[in-house]
């Protein structure tokens, strides 16, 4: 095993200014290495590793520099992950309730808040906090992404199918005044089944910043009861990435505005 991994980010530190410019760049010694703070056992795991590898200093500085930002990496990356299941409490594991999540992400957001959502169910309930945060911030963008479905069997109008979603939508899973901007899948409705697909991706994205992706559906039993699994982004490149690909599907017509 690389004896380097086990060190603190200051002996690392240190021992990296060492090899480059310092007093171990032109030989390595077991009280070389002490003197950098390592430790005897740390100095001697060092020293054998290095001898049986002949390394020049050079070689010796750029392994300490990419186990130094392999680790920083590493603990950026954890802090911008985090999974979030909603369950049976187990002990010793911890729960992160869907639900819990969503409130949090919904209350992030200042500018711009993008969901997905393959059912809704009850969405006057669970919608209700993204009607708050508009009442609170009348800046706020909210756009939501939805599922139209057609029924196995069903041969009325797309148009049809549309009007009476809309009116269900609007009556009963967002009966405030204050509307977003709502769109969905025209292919969601293709009487050929063969053509038809669903907008089957949950999500909900607060200012490109934060994403949750989570396998829950916007229903209370999905938020609340179901066992689902989801994980949050933060911090990273793929808030960004999800907006604007749902963005682009807006511009190039492959959603369709229904409100």
């Amino acid at each position: 095993m690389n004896p380097f991994i086990d060190l603190s980010p200051t002996q690392l530190q240190n021992l990296h200014a060492a090899f480059q410019h310092g007093s171990l760049k032109y030989g390595v010694t077991t009280e070389g290495l002490i003197q950098q703070g390592l430790s005897t056992a740390q100095s001697t795991r060092i020293d054998q590793f290095l001898k049986e590898r002949d390394f020049p200093a050079a070689a010796v500085a750029a392994i300490i520099e990419a186990v130094s930002q392999t680790r920083a990496n590493s603990t950026i990356l954890a802090l911008a992950q985090t999974l979030v299941i909603t369950g049976p409490a187990i002990p010793g594991e911890q729960i992160l309730s869907t639900g819990s999540r969503f409130i949090e992400i919904v209350q992030h957001a200042k500018r711009e808040l993008m969901l997905a959502t393959f059912a809704l169910y009850q969405g006057d309930q669970i919608l209700a906090p993204i009607h708050e945060a508009m009442e609170r911030n009348h800046g706020l963008e909210v756009t939501l992404i939805l599922n139209i479905p057609r029924r196995y069997g069903d041969t009325t109008l797309s148009e049809e199918i549309i009007a009476s979603f809309r009116n269900e939508f609007f009556g009963k899973h967002w009966p405030w005044p204050e509307r977003p901007k709502v769109y969905f899948s025209p292919a969601s409705l293709h009487l050929t089944v063969a053509e038809r697909s669903s907008m089957h991706g949950k999500f909900l994205i607060a200012d490109e910043e934060r994403c949750f992706i989570t396998s829950a559906n916007f229903t209370e039993a999905a938020q609340r009861r179901n066992i689902e699994v989801g994980v949050e982004l933060s911090g990273s490149l793929e808030p960004t990435k999800l907006s604007g690909y749902f963005k682009s599907l807006i511009r190039e017509g492959k959603l369709t505005r229904l409100a």
